[in-house]
């Protein structure tokens, strides 16, 4: 097995211009395919991942964002620490990969609609980043002294920002939809795009001559119409081959499905000149609009983070330790100057466009480091004598830092603006992601009989909710319908539980046959929100005690609603209340069914039934047309004589007559209370309805 390396990863193999031996084996490498020892890769993947934990795990624990961890980790295991990983190769497209699937991510939370609907705004912000940092890094070169050509090659290496790094923060911080979050994304796409222009503009500088003007504009042309050509087909064509999948309920494709779609729209991107991160960018605007996007999402998120964190690893495993000790001032005052410059330009840019301080100085902060495609120019220009050695190697290690400072400047740039601001008066913009806005709603998992009829009943009395369900064509007829807070997708998964709003939600109801789903989305809802009153339904009896372990608040086994169901309606033929019916079914359910599933609970029901039944009570009887009654006395019927139930009242058209005299005659219609023990409630019934008191048959 063989495998091309991308650009993106080729700078690994580019930076390390120290020797001649690894120089050469750069250029041989990039000569030809360089084969990949599976093993060795899974091996060194190992080392990564598990080097990661404990170093996530300390930082975490001090407050440090885990970016900085994965970057530490790069450091101890790369070739300048403990040269524990040697095949970059591998490794770095891994971490293309792990860009990817962020980008992916990203775009499906901004949304196809309101991305166009922002697209001036978001070409204009960008291309204005781009001049001005472009021109400050120009002048910048020519007051170091620099030539025209190093000095435009030093303004391209400074405009470019991270686009891993800012979205990994913006997503851990789930702040893509603010402000902030917005012009950040779509300075760093502008930037990308631009990354092609710059490219065929370095064999010019190198040669001293001026760059070809139609090939540029010709290739930003076919940029363009790659993007509009990949936007329009993953518009109507994916979606409908998803729709049939989801109808078919193939699960395990879908997964396969969403992997193969984000991929291979940034392979063909990246086939075509512009890089994977674009294509799966492009890709999740496609589906961003779509029914499919909240499952798609958490079945990439498992990729995308291990993956990314595998980006952020390879990272550290640049920085030149040997270098960096011997040149730390230069290196330091670089990476301190890169930041102020690109913060004052952005944060600058920002506010002049009329948005709030607190925006400016995110967006300032966030775009502050030098970006991935930086080094791919870097190494461009180096390998075509535009800069020196000690230049290039103090622009790389000037990058990594900011890539180590960025994240710790913007937790304390988040940290003291929300102190500042603690309602957040701009986290959230026109471009929102698709989130369920409700507040104090009912979360409904699973739309079977239950789910739909409780559905109908909140409907009917104003009541918010939201619907959770995996049969993808009951999601579409409830949006049909009128449901727009409908979400297909795996109620267990937690992203899916937050697009729900479960953090906000008041109750949950969980209607979900799978036993397994159930228990993973009770979990995962109450971690959420411990506040969260959720009602389960179950079928088995041993689901019961779990259930309320895990958090439930009421549980309801079918099977023992249906026994009190068949119990009350037992009580009613012996004339017992219905509030007293109702209390009984609230005793059974009060005591989690107990009553019903061991024997010391069920004498305890009958000994409280049996007290009831010893007991008088109130009873109706309705006089229906040609009832044998009608035109008889209260004498002629000699009710209480015969049965001991005593008629106390009789209401005739809305008129209460009370203790009628023996000789009030009874008419259709009527309505009789009648008061006795229930016993004599029954027999007097019988009675008035034309049977013998005694039962037996009429004669």
């Amino acid at each position: 097995m063989s495998i091309k390396i991308s650009a993106p990863a080729m700078f690994f193999w580019k930076i390390f211009p120290i020797s001649d031996k690894r120089k050469n084996k750069a250029n041989s490498l990039q000569r030809s395919e360089r084969p990949v020892d599976g093993l060795k890769f899974f091996h060194q993947l190992i080392i990564i991942l598990g080097f990661s934990i404990p170093v996530i795990y300390i930082f975490n624990k001090i407050k440090i964002p885990s970016i900085i961890g994965f970057l530490i980790t790069g450091i101890l295991i790369g070739p300048f620490g403990l040269k524990l990983i040697d095949d970059i190769a591998g490794i770095s497209l891994m971490a293309d990969i792990g860009v990817a699937f962020l980008m992916f991510t990203i775009a499906v939370e901004i949304r196809l609609s309101r991305f166009l609907k922002h697209l001036s705004e978001i070409l204009l912000t960008g291309g204005l980043q781009l001049f001005c940092t472009f021109v400050v890094g120009l002048l910048a070169g020519l007051a170091m002294q620099l030539s025209v050509s190093q000095s435009v090659l030093i303004g391209f290496l400074l405009v470019h920002s991270s686009s891993a790094l800012i979205l990994k923060i913006l997503k851990d911080r789930d702040d893509e939809s603010s402000p902030q979050g917005r012009i950040s994304v779509g300075v760093i796409l502008f930037q990308d795009i631009m990354v092609v222009p710059m490219m065929l503009m370095i064999p010019f500088l190198a040669a001293g001559s001026g760059p070809d003007a139609l090939l540029i504009l010709w290739k930003l042309f076919k940029s363009l119409l790659i993007i509009v050509v990949i936007l329009v087909a993953g518009r109507y064509v994916i979606p409908f081959a998803l729709e049939r999948l989801v109808s078919m309920n193939m699960r395990d494709v879908l997964v396969i499905v969403s992997v193969v779609i984000t991929m291979g729209i940034a392979w063909i991107t990246e086939s075509l000149g512009l890089s994977l991160a674009i294509g799966a960018f492009l890709a999740g605007l496609a589906l961003s609009d779509t029914d499919f996007t909240h499952q798609i999402i958490s079945d990439v998120s498992p990729f995308r983070d291990v993956f990314l964190s595998v980006f952020f690893v390879s990272f550290g495993m640049i920085l030149n330790l040997d270098f960096l000790k011997a040149h730390p001032g230069p290196i330091l005052l670089a990476s301190l100057g890169i930041i102020l410059i690109k913060f004052a330009v952005v944060a600058s840019l920002v506010f002049l466009m009329k948005y709030p301080l607190r925006s400016a100085i995110l967006c300032g902060v966030l775009l502050s480091q030098i970006g991935e495609f930086s080094f791919v120019l870097a190494s461009q220009g180096y390998r075509s004598q535009i800069i020196a050695g000690d230049i290039y190697q103090t622009f790389i290690g000037a990058s990594v830092l900011t890539f180590v400072i960025t994240p710790l400047l913007a937790s304390l740039a988040y940290g003291l603006l929300n102190r500042k601001n603690s309602s957040h008066s701009d986290s959230t913009g026109p471009l929102q992601g698709q989130r369920i806005s409700l507040y104090n709603h009912v979360i409904i998992c699973g739309m079977g009989l239950n789910g739909r009829n409780l559905a109908r009943v909140l409907k009917n009395t104003a009541i918010s909710y939201a619907m959770i369900d995996l049969n993808f064509q009951k999601i579409k007829k409830a949006k049909n319908g009128g449901d727009t807070n409908a979400l297909w997708g795996d109620a267990s998964n937690v992203e899916i539980l937050r697009r729900a709003g479960v953090e906000k939600a008041r109750v949950m109801v969980i209607a979900i046959s799978d036993r397994f789903l159930t228990k993973n989305c009770l979990s995962n809802a109450k971690a959420l929100n411990p506040k969260l009153h959720v009602i389960v339904r179950t079928k088995y009896l041993a689901d019961i005690e779990e259930l309320l372990a895990l958090g439930a608040d009421d549980v309801i086994p079918e099977e023992f609603e249906t026994s009190i169901q068949i119990f009350s309606r037992v009580l009613k033929m012996f004339h017992i209340p219905n509030s007293i019916v109702l209390a009984q079914g609230n005793i059974i359910r009060n005591k989690s069914y107990g009553i019903l599933r061991e024997v010391r609970y069920t004498q305890e029901a009958f000994d409280q039934i049996g007290q009831i039944l010893a007991q008088g009570t109130i009873e109706t009887c309705y006089i229906a047309p040609g009832n044998p009654t009608i035109g008889k006395s209260i004498r002629d019927v000699n009710l209480k004589a015969e049965t001991g139930a005593m008629i106390i009242n009789i209401i005739r058209k809305n008129q209460t007559i009370t203790n009628p005299p023996g000789d009030f005659v009874f008419e259709a219609e009527d309505q009789l209370i009648l008061f006795g023990s229930h016993s004599a409630i029954d027999l007097g019934l019988k009675k008035l309805e034309g049977n013998p008191a005694d039962g037996s048959p009429a004669v």
